[in-house]
């Protein structure tokens, strides 16, 4: 049966199947090719008589390989008239709440119409509003410079985060067509779609925009992870040489082009040498992004964030059920390669003037975690310093401005490799690890279902009232006065929920100036 919605751009069909509206592949932006290319999104031109909107829109150009095909399955279709967003919507709802997600990928990988964020379950069976985003990704998401300045804007980086904002002012505007409330938004993402929302919030102008945040697992960089635009600038010049041009000629180039030649000067030993890892967002631009995650003003809103217990096995220990590895990482085999990997990833994810020594850090895990090998405590180092520890303080910070911040740890051990992966909190969150693409990873059954239930009706009850206390009555907020961190932890030995200490907190305290 169709269901028929007036949006700004037109009206548009959707299907009604099993209780939920879903309006999939809806434009929310004028496609970003030729001269729009690597500007900031336009208003969609709109369309003349009724628009069908029961297929997913194109995702974005990628290429999706290793860990990242762990949680998307393979892209049927992509194209850079990708600005796309999907909407399920419970039948009959009035002024429902609303989450609107943004997928992880480091910003170059992923879409909004993945199996694992499918939002049917969470409409259905808790009376939510659901909206999935496409967005910009990779180099035409984050090449900056400011020869790419837009005259409308004066934008000249973040695209892919621009691309989010315009998503958000469309659902302000919009989504009442829905059954959505515009006033009872919520901002929610994972990994990177995650650290942009952290960003996005703190920034006033995208204040209105949203009343609370969800923010799974991200990573909350500084320098060298993330850059400001000089050094964005250098990157993108060499991108440009490199493919024949300059920055502003990018614009006439082929978007698909751009993606695959940026993805091999990565690969080419000269380019890699000078530039070790892509610099394409997000990027301190000074009117976007304002400051970095540990320096910004948190948002005046509840906030509902944490990790998942093992984060560092996504890139280091993740495998298929069938034992084919997707992790692209080796961890260290000994203690002499252990040593020298601390100590490369210190100056990368502790950016602070008393920077602790590898000897140090080693020594700490060592007395903390006895009786384990170098590989274990590779894992366990990396999962802390990256994630952990970061959004503990991000948790902490929140409280101490006076806003209810709620932590959580996903510890469901993976069916093939066990421990709980970066990413394995998704399909949990929408009720998708059933999914024939994740289920065999993942693990099914009474538990894991039981697991799913409590996760997806705690994040539909922040998302009607700031509070994921409504469906778990034990789940306090963090208080950032208490000696010991408090954490609702999910899944634990297959357990669904306890609320209590924090396990491995106080492993965390080595990393005093980020988790204090």
């Amino acid at each position: 049966m169709d269901s028929v919605a007036e949006t700004s751009g037109g009206r548009i069909a959707g299907m009604s199947r099993d209780g939920v509206g879903r309006f999939l592949g809806i434009p929310y932006a004028a496609a970003p090719v030729g001269e729009l290319r690597l500007r900031s999104p336009r208003p969609h031109p709109g369309w003349r008589g009724i628009r069908a909107a029961d297929r997913i829109g194109a995702a974005p150009p990628q290429l999706l390989s290793d860990s990242q095909t762990w949680l998307n399955e393979p892209i049927q279709r992509m194209d850079e008239d990708c600005l796309t967003l999907n909407v399920w919507a419970p039948e009959n709802a009035r002024r429902a709440p609303v989450m609107v997600w943004f997928h992880g990928g480091a910003t170059r990988n992923g879409h909004g119409g993945a199996a694992a964020c499918n939002g049917s379950r969470l409409a259905r069976e808790h009376d939510i509003v659901v909206v999935t985003a496409n967005y910009r990704l990779g180099p035409l998401g984050g090449l900056a410079h400011p020869d790419l300045t837009d005259p409308e804007t004066g934008l000249n980086a973040n695209w892919g985060m621009q691309d989010k904002i315009a998503a958000l002012r469309w659902v302000r505007d919009n989504i009442e067509a829905f059954g959505g409330d515009p006033a009872r938004v919520t901002m929610a993402g994972q990994s990177s779609g995650a650290a942009n929302a952290v960003l996005m919030a703190q920034n006033p102008a995208c204040r209105c925009l949203f009343r609370g945040v969800i923010a799974q697992s991200p990573p909350l960089f500084r320098p060298p992870m993330f850059v400001g635009l000089e050094e964005a600038a250098e990157y993108t010049e060499a991108v440009a040489a490199a493919l024949g041009t300059d920055a502003g000629g990018l614009r006439a180039l082929d978007g698909m082009d751009i993606v695959k030649r940026e993805a091999a000067l990565l690969r080419d030993g000269g380019f890699a040498g000078r530039f070790p890892r892509p610099r394409t967002a997000p990027t301190l631009d000074g009117q976007l992004v304002l400051a970095w995650p540990h320096d910004g003003q948190p948002a005046d809103v509840p906030l509902l964030t944490g990790f998942t217990r093992d984060e560092a096995k996504f890139w280091y220990d993740l495998a298929l059920p069938d034992g084919t590895s997707l992790s692209p990482l080796a961890p260290p085999a000994d203690e002499a390669a252990l040593g020298a990997a601390i100590a490369r990833l210190l100056p990368l994810h502790y950016a602070f003037e008393d920077a602790l020594s590898p000897e140090m850090v080693d020594e700490a895990y060592r007395e903390a975690m006895p009786g384990t090998d170098a590989t274990v405590r590779w894992l366990a180092i990396y999962g802390d310093l990256v994630f952990r520890a970061p959004i503990l303080r991000l948790a902490q910070r929140h409280a101490g401005c006076g806003q209810p911040a709620f932590l959580y740890d996903l510890a469901w051990p993976l069916a093939k490799t066990g421990g709980t992966p970066h990413a394995a909190c998704v399909p949990f969150v929408f009720g998708m690890h059933g999914h024939p693409h994740l289920s065999g990873k993942i693990g099914a059954g009474a538990e894991a279902d039981a697991l799913s239930t409590a996760m997806m009706a705690a994040w539909a009850a922040f998302v009607s009232d700031g509070t994921p206390s409504a469906h778990l009555h034990d789940w306090r907020p963090l208080d950032p006065e208490a000696a010991e961190a408090t954490v609702m932890t999910f899944g634990e030995q297959r357990r669904v929920s306890r609320f209590g200490a924090l396990e491995g907190g106080a492993r965390l305290g080595l990393w005093k100036e980020i988790a204090a």
